[in-house]
């Protein structure tokens, strides 16, 4: 690719931030970076990233978009939901995740938009389901949109922050707290900080593998991105400001965790509604930096990636339940 593709006009920008004064400590503020409200009718970090992917695959003249995830994606419901903007159908290859009432809705919500599923076993089988499932004129989009397209499309993001900080909107973070699944969003930010010339370090939060893969991919794809836009900014320099915090996982990708509860029922009192999967590990890690004895107060920014706009409207066309030969996607407890 000989430059980035003009991106769709999906999402609206600047996302607000806020401080979280209910959340703040005695050494620390507590700042959240809203993409939950980044679009309609589906938010969240996928935004941004689909509106430099779509625009690739339109201008490549795509037949299909073949895309993957675990059953209850966000990912493959917001690819769904937005290709439709360039016509292009989706196929997603999904593997199984626990069961948890927001993932069979956000499921439910994927078939309801048009998604042609195919199931594998395993997080391990996808490369095969995808192989079986290519031909001639797809398109592919990694898990999570985190090429390094779709990774742009967050260092971009980080432009946004940068402005916001300038205007004086909120101070620049000392930390910048975000989750760390595909790889995509913190491989974004981590890649706008260093090309902003920020000091925040950025904390990914991971929430599907160990932390070393988590962080090799992470500097992968930050890397990836920042030659994709304005040259290379080096593995050194990317790596300094890149923690990589692997104990919230717990029992894997897709499951609760105590602490993720408690983050989850302490975000109430801001108005953020959290997810198992994702946010809620991720949160607790930033009340955890926010806690954290300092020598001088500091600024803690968590970057909120979980789409606030409600499923309902989603599932006006859907299935009561998930088809009979889905459900293999959702194990039970």
């Amino acid at each position: 690719m000989k430059q980035p593709p003009a991106p769709l006009r999906l999402g609206r920008y600047p996302t607000p931030v806020f401080r979280a004064d209910a959340l703040s400590g005695a050494s620390a503020e507590l700042w959240v970076k809203n993409d939950g409200v980044s679009a309609e009718p589906y938010g969240g970090n996928k935004v941004r990233k689909l509106e430099l992917v779509l625009a690739d695959a339109a201008r490549r003249g795509a037949r299909r978009l073949v895309t993957t995830g675990a059953g209850g994606s966000h990912h493959v419901l917001a690819t769904a939901i937005y290709a439709r903007t360039v016509g292009i159908p989706v196929v997603a290859v999904l593997c199984p995740q626990p069961w948890t009432e927001h993932a069979e809705a956000t499921l439910r919500a994927s078939l309801a938009a048009g998604v042609e599923p195919r199931v594998v076993g395993s997080m391990a089988a996808v490369p095969w389901g995808v192989a079986t499932v290519l031909r001639r004129g797809d398109y592919f989009i990694p898990a999570g949109g985190s090429s390094a397209l779709g990774t742009l499309g967050y260092a971009r993001a980080v432009r946004e922050l940068a402005d916001q900080i300038r205007d004086g909107a909120l101070p620049e973070p000392d930390v910048i707290v975000a989750p760390l699944g595909s790889g995509g969003t913190v491989a974004g930010i981590l890649a706008g900080v260093v090309r902003e010339g920020l000091r925040s370090r950025v904390v990914g939060v991971s929430v599907a593998v160990s932390a070393r893969l988590s962080r090799a991919v992470a500097l992968t794809l930050a890397r990836s991105a920042t030659r994709l836009d304005r040259g290379d900014a080096g593995l050194v320099r990317l790596a300094r400001a890149l923690e990589v915090d692997g104990r919230h996982l717990g029992d894997g990708y897709g499951h609760a965790t105590a602490e993720g509860d408690a983050a989850t029922r302490a975000a109430e009192a801001i108005g953020l509604r959290l997810d198992p999967t994702y946010t809620a590990k991720t949160f607790a890690r930033a009340l955890e930096e926010v806690r954290a004895p300092q020598s001088q107060r500091h600024s803690v920014l968590y970057w909120h990636t979980l789409s606030a706009a409600p499923l309902g409207p989603l599932l006006e066309n859907a299935r009561e339940a998930v088809p009979a030969e889905l459900e293999s996607l959702l194990p039970h407890p």
